[in-house]
């Protein structure tokens, strides 16, 4: 602006000038001159202007292409411009915009690794990349486990290293005063930064700068923004971790689960059509559950890891081993065709689990079942596949236990078998198709009949009547169970009704419990309030248990059936002499009735030691206070030799067998009348 002033005043005297000098010539040539004058000026000036304004000329369309994000261009400054300052504050913001842009879209790029769950050596390295600043050295120190590494580039190339210096040791990394210790053993004094990284609230590393110069407030500002990232990054990765090991593994063994079994399974499988072989075996500990009810689940958890140890110890590295739940466990050991090759593993694994464990001071002996399902020839199906093992191994069981079975098509139809009635049984309980029948008991003080035992059947219009023996098992397996105690208590009490409306005495009704049931916490209280809810008397009802229920958790039984006794129900137990029970049980669990096993009274028609031992098993029963039952008498010889060993009740078909309700009232009306009631005759 100064020079268009000075060249102002000098026109306006070289104009002057010329008036003096050309005042005396005519006007038109003197209005010539001065016009031609004024061109000229006009034109000189109009250059001189374009070019001290080409600069801001520059710097507008420059501003336009940093409106549309593009920050590449420059603006030149000559020494000359009278805008050079504004020229060269222009271009530094462009650079600061550039690099600001470039740091929030590598910071970006470092946000959508963390969100792909990208893996820890992709983020690190994307950081060191973005992080690099002239003449500054950029690492990372991180624990991982017990030891610590130092991360940083070589030529764009992620180098780790380990660091193991004696400071380095999980005590002094615990705040960021022992890392910049660590960093300045390493870095050396030029520590400009060092910037904590936190995973869950837990210091876990740190984002180092060494350099010989100052940072710059951006540059501070970015590795400040980095080691955010970082934190991020790391807490993520160790939760995808966390959550990927709960996912895939047992937390107890360290075994893979059921569910990552399947996928290694289905892996292997469709491999089988390139002509792999393999065998999937499925394993059951015998005898752990009585370890397990005796001396507690910590008990039962550590021999669980000796058992999974051992079972490593058996297999290939290529074999794979899974803890399926509880104490199943299941293997697939591929290209495996040879029978003889399974059967010999089978042995290795059943003799190295039978070895005796020690917990807690306590040797335990265990064994192990083992069911074999080869594919692809027994399937090539995973859920056929560990079905097909499990049935083997139910087969082998059966066989007596620490053996093993190959699956075979018999096994495979009585799965099918299991599995109809499994359905079927489900139908039955929701259409209110299980029926009761009643077995009367005779009292041998008045020969009189008023009480029985309430005995769950079942007919199916597919299956035809199908045995207890063969449901209630299914029924325990699959819970079904529990169904089985409001179906007892609805029919018993309409039973006990349709008594009362004719007039025909009934005492007691014994209906039986499994041990399932009684180990369920509740049970009591469920069955009370079901009785309460019907209006029966709690006098009226007696429980049957066998001795296995005591097998169990025989404190929470015991504590099941007294809270029931106490209540006013009598409890019986049933099959006795059949299973572990000793006499002391008479005399220590919560018991008003003892039913002699039918295998006791069989024989007393033909042995003397047998007669003998019902006679005790009666005298001592009755000196406990507790009342006798004799089940399964058939003859009129075994009625006296009960009667004169002073038995208190007998059941059986010499009374009758079980009938359904209309007949079993029609029964009891017969045994009620004088006139009518059966004569049975001692020998």
């Amino acid at each position: 602006m100064a020079v268009l002033s000075v060249f102002a005043c000098s026109a306006v005297g070289a104009l002057s000038i010329i008036a003096l000098n050309l005042v005396d010539l005519p006007v038109w040539i003197f209005t010539g001159a001065v016009t031609a004058f004024f061109f000229v000026c006009a034109g000189l000036t109009v250059r001189l202007l374009r070019r001290r304004f080409a600069l801001l000329n520059r710097l507008e369309q420059l501003t336009r292409h940093i409106i549309r994000g593009n920050y590449a261009h420059r603006v030149t400054v000559k020494p000359t411009d009278e805008f050079q300052s504004l020229g060269n504050a222009f271009n530094e913001m462009t650079d600061q915009l550039q690099a600001s842009l470039k740091s929030s879209q590598s910071v970006a790029d470092i946000d959508r690794l963390i969100l792909s769950s990208a893996d820890l050596d992709t983020v690190v390295r994307k950081v060191l990349l973005t992080a690099r600043m002239e003449r500054v050295e950029i690492s990372l120190l991180l624990r991982l486990g017990n030891s610590l590494v130092r991360y940083r580039l070589q030529e764009r190339e992620l180098v780790e290293e380990p660091i193991t210096l004696p400071e380095a040791s999980e005590d002094s990394l615990r705040d960021e005063d022992g890392y910049r210790r660590i960093a300045a053993r390493i870095v050396g004094e030029s520590v400009r930064s060092c910037l904590p990284i936190a995973a869950d609230g837990a210091i876990t590393g740190a984002l180092i700068a060494g350099a010989d110069r100052a940072l710059l407030s951006a540059e501070a500002k970015q590795l400040t923004d980095l080691a955010d990232r970082l934190s991020v990054a790391i807490t993520n990765i160790q939760r995808s971790e966390i959550l990927f090991q709960k996912a895939h593994f047992d937390e107890l063994t360290g075994l893979i689960n059921r569910h990552a079994f399947q996928e290694r399974l289905r892996e292997h499988i469709s491999r089988s059509w390139r002509g792999e072989h393999g065998a999937v075996l499925f394993i059951d500990l015998d005898g752990f559950k009585k370890v397990n009810d005796t001396e507690g689940h910590k008990a039962g958890d550590r021999l669980l890891c000796v058992i999974a140890e051992r079972l490593r110890e058996c297999l290939r590295e290529v074999d794979t081993i899974a803890r399926m739940g509880g104490d199943e466990f299941a293997v697939i050991v591929p290209g495996c065709e040879d029978e003889k090759s399974i059967s010999q593993l089978c042995e290795r694994i059943i003799g190295s689990a039978i070895q005796p464990v020690v917990v807690d001071r306590m040797e335990h002996t265990i064994g192990a079942s083992i069911g074999v399902a080869l594919f692809p020839d027994d399937g090539q199906k995973v859920d056929e596949l560990i079905m097909k093992a499990d049935s083997a191994m139910y087969r082998a069981k059966e066989a007596g236990r620490s053996r093993f079975a190959f699956f075979d098509d018999t096994l495979n139809e009585a799965n099918r078998h299991r599995v109809l009635v499994e359905s079927r049984l489900r139908g039955a309980l929701s259409r209110g198709e299980l029926e009761l029948h009643f077995q009367p008991k005779l009292n041998l003080a008045d020969r009189s009949v008023t009480s029985a035992e309430a005995l769950i059947r079942w007919t199916d219009e597919k299956l035809g009547t199908v045995p207890p023996d063969e449901f209630v098992p299914i029924a325990e397996e699959t819970n079904l169970i529990h169904d089985f105690t409001s179906v007892q208590v609805d029919k018993v009490a309409d039973l006990i009704a349709a008594a009362d409306a004719v007039n025909i005495r009934l005492d007691t009704v014994a209906i039986n419990a499994s041990a399932k049931q009684l180990m369920t916490e509740g049970f009591s209280m469920s069955l009370l309030s079901m009785l309460d809810r019907r209006l029966l008397p709690h006098e009226k009802i007696e429980i049957e248990v066998t001795e296995s229920v005591f097998a169990h958790d025989k404190q929470m039984v015991v504590q099941e059936l007294e809270i029931l006794q106490a209540a006013g129900i009598k409890i019986a137990l049933d099959d006795f002499g059949t299973g572990f029970s000793s006499l002391n049980m008479l005399r220590e669990l919560p018991l008003d009735i003892v039913k002699i096993d039918r295998s006791f009274i069989t024989e007393i028609e033909t042995s003397d030691q047998a007669r003998v031992l019902v006679q005790h098993l009666i005298s001592i029963a009755t000196t406990l206070g507790k009342q006798v039952v004799a089940e399964g008498v058939e003859t009129e010889v075994q009625l006296k030799h009960l009667e004169e060993a002073s038995c208190h009740f007998v059941q059986g078909f010499l009374v009758s067998p079980a009938k359904a309700t209309e007949d079993f009232l029609h029964l009891l009306a017969h045994w009620q009348n004088e006139e009518t009631r059966p004569q049975l005759h001692l020998v």
